[in-house]
C-alpha cells in the first residue's frame, strides 16, 4: 500500500498528458533528445581531446631548430659531470629536447655529450629559450 500515492500521480500525469500512447511518445522523445545531447556533447569532447594529443604529438615530434649547428665557446666552462669546455673549443648539436642537448665536441674524445641548454648558452653563443620554443617541453 506505499506505492499508492506513487502510483496515483503516474496516472494523473498520463491522463493529463493524453493517454498511455501519447505519454509514450512524450517520454520516449524526451529520453532519444537527451541522449543525442549526452552523445554529441561526447564527441565533441572527444574531438578536442584528440585535437590536443595531435598538437602535443606534433609539439613533441618538432625537430630541433639548432640541430647540425656548430657553436664556438667563448669562455671556459664545466657541466658538473664531466665536461669540460674551453674558449676556443667547438661543439656541433646532434639533438635537442626541451632543455636537454646531445652534443658532439669537435675534436674530443668521449663523445656524444648530453648537457643541458642553459649550460651551452652559459659558455657559448647557443640561443635562448624563446628561439627554441618549440622545443620545451
Amino acid at each position: 500500500m506505499g506505492n499508492l500515492g506513487g502510483y496515483q500521480t503516474i496516472t494523473k500525469v498520463v491522463k493529463n498528458l493524453g493517454g498511455p500512447a501519447k505519454a509514450t511518445v512524450i517520454v520516449g522523445s524526451g529520453v532519444a533528445t537527451g541522449g543525442y545531447v549526452v552523445l554529441r556533447c561526447a564527441e565533441a569532447g572527444v574531438k578536442k581531446a584528440v585535437k590536443a594529443s595531435k598538437a602535443a604529438l606534433a609539439k613533441r615530434n618538432a625537430p630541433c631548430a639548432t640541430k647540425d649547428q656548430v657553436f664556438e665557446v667563448v669562455s671556459d666552462g664545466g657541466d658538473g659531470s664531466g665536461l669540460r669546455l674551453s674558449a676556443g673549443d667547438e661543439y656541433r648539436v646532434m639533438e635537442c629536447d626541451g632543455d636537454a642537448v646531445q652534443i658532439e665536441v669537435l675534436g674530443g674524445a668521449g663523445n656524444p655529450y648530453f648537457v643541458s641548454a642553459g649550460f651551452l648558452r652559459s659558455v657559448s653563443s647557443f640561443p635562448a629559450e624563446d628561439a627554441d620554443s618549440a622545443n620545451d617541453q
